[in-house]
């Protein structure tokens, strides 16, 4: 009688290789990280234990933790969605921050004081607005052909300054220099829980991304359109054959790519903010894309590929603080851990050496499986 295979015994060699990538990747990077602070700080351990532990070390830190985690699981699994139909819509930093504003405009202008109302359509009005933004790249896509790389990164600036001129010229609060009126005297979206002598905040955006990467997940890997989305993306010609509409396919996944990372845009504004003061694009559009790098664009992996970075940063955002380490280190360190998970010669030969395992020992089974049968 055949034993029961174990969870790694499941896994097939494309999954084992994967993990064995991920794995060494990350260790390579952190493995830089550490030489790094241990070459050039003054108190060398004592940096090496805020950048591994600060983020457990008490709730202040915990919560900001988290607050970092939040935006990167909305512009990653926005990237995903898109990259998933081999779309390369870069135009989530115009979303995220377009949709932060009319966020806030919806709070000060339509639902004043009204903290429930405000956070629905604050967060409906922010999806519209960011599946908009990134509809127009792909229909110049479609209509002109023009590269959907090119028009997105310039959608990020139109939306920079067209949000700067109507802050400034239309919204700015005039007894301040950069704040609009404020809209609450706390931010909506975010509560405050008292342990012992301490406050954590709990915020309701990490729900609503965390939800918003299973329902993407969900879309992806359990209904028809997903299954055409994905199958354009590995085979855009195979898709056309069998009679799926590759244009649709691709401006749907910029469409609720935009959409998600406008959500994004509009929990993070009334997550932390009671006025709205915007006026550089927030880097998180960028970070997505790294986010979907580290999750194999598949939702699923998101949420713990951007508790991780989230981790790495508030860890070296306190060691800056505490020591005199930069803070960049966590850039270097992301870097390194990419340029590892995108180089395809990195563990090629073992993936060879796997798939072959892996054969011989399906080839076994199968013998020892017909002579029981016999």
């Amino acid at each position: 009688m055949a034993k029961k295979k174990n969870f790694i015994q499941r896994m097939s060699a494309q999954q084992k290789h994967s993990v064995l990538r991920m794995t060494l990747s990350i260790l390579i990077g952190l493995s830089l990280a550490t030489v790094l602070i241990l070459t050039t700080s003054d108190k060398p351990f004592k940096s090496l234990n805020y950048f591994y532990t600060a983020p457990l070390q008490n709730l202040n830190y915990f919560g900001y933790w988290i607050q970092k985690a939040v935006p990167l699981i909305f512009t990653g699994t926005a990237v995903c969605v898109m990259f998933s139909a081999n779309q390369f819509n870069l135009g989530l930093e115009g979303c995220f921050l377009m949709a932060g504003q009319v966020a806030a405009l919806t709070n000060i202008y339509i639902f004043p004081n009204q903290p429930v109302l405000g956070i629905v359509f604050g967060c409906i009005f922010g999806m519209l607005v960011g599946a908009i933004i990134s509809l127009i790249p792909a229909l110049l896509d479609r209509i002109w052909n023009a590269s959907i790389m090119v028009t997105s990164l310039m959608m990020n600036y139109i939306c920079l300054w067209f949000s700067t001129y109507l802050f400034f010229s239309h919204f700015k609060y005039p007894k301040s220099t950069k704040n609009t009126y404020a809209w609450c005297e706390s931010p909506i979206m975010t509560l405050k829980m008292k342990i012992g002598k301490q406050y954590l905040n709990i915020f309701i955006s990490l729900f609503v991304a965390l939800a918003v990467a299973f329902l993407a997940w969900l879309f992806l890997y359990r209904t028809k359109t997903g299954f055409k989305l994905r199958q354009v993306g590995q085979n855009k010609n195979f898709a056309k054959y069998v009679g799926i509409s590759v244009p649709a396919i691709a401006i749907i996944a910029q469409v609720i790519g935009g959409a998600i990372g406008g959500l994004g845009g509009a929990c993070e504004i009334m997550s932390l903010y009671t006025d709205y003061s915007w006026v550089e694009l927030t880097g998180f559009g960028w970070d997505g894309v790294t986010m979907a790098v580290f999750a194999k664009n598949n939702p699923k992996n998101v949420p713990l590929a951007a508790f991780f970075i989230a981790y790495l940063r508030t860890g070296a955002m306190v060691m800056s603080f505490k020591t005199n380490i930069q803070l960049d280190l966590t850039s270097v360190v992301e870097g390194v851990i990419v340029l590892f998970l995108l180089a395809e010669r990195f563990l090629s030969g073992t993936y060879r050496k796997m798939i072959v395992a892996e054969a011989e020992r399906e080839k076994k089974e199968n013998l020892l499986a017909e002579k029981e049968g016999n």
